[in-house]
């Protein structure tokens, strides 16, 4: 049931970071001011659902056999096929520091004073944080 939530809100965190990226770059190029009601709030939202994903995948990647074979020291089995290396350790890690980025990308919106320079944090460290998402997600299962 959580492996399902897991790959269902997958969904949602890809069509968030693809509008906050597009509403972003749209604001910046556009010249328009940043606005909490609707630009703060998206770029909060597009995190919230990261973080959802994140517990979901932690919660899933702990009670996996992947987990259970590490703790079984059967790593060199584990990693010596792509498909269980990237369910083991390329997936997990890749959403970490994705996690990471995003999370920097707005706080550095935070605490800017500009408009152009509240823009460019979550355009950048977003954009990024997603292309590390979309680079890990393990495509043959997930679709």
């Amino acid at each position: 049931m959580i492996q399902f939530l897991h790959s269902s809100w997958a969904f949602v965190v890809v069509i968030m970071f693809v509008i906050t990226l597009i509403k972003y770059i749209l604001s910046l190029t556009g010249g328009k001011r940043f606005t909490y009601a609707t630009d703060f709030r998206l770029a909060l939202f597009t995190l919230i659902t990261l973080y959802i994903q994140i517990a979901l995948g932690l919660f899933t990647w702990f009670t996996s056999k992947y987990f259970q074979g590490i703790l079984d020291g059967k790593m060199g089995e584990l990693m010596k096929h792509s498909d269980t290396r990237l369910l083991t350790i390329e997936h997990p890690t890749m959403m970490l520091l994705a996690l990471l980025l995003v999370h920097y990308g707005f706080n550095r919106m935070k605490k800017s004073l500009t408009d152009k320079k509240r823009f460019m944090p979550i355009i950048i460290f977003y954009g990024i944080g997603f292309l590390f998402i979309l680079l890990r997600i393990p495509w043959s299962s997930w679709l």
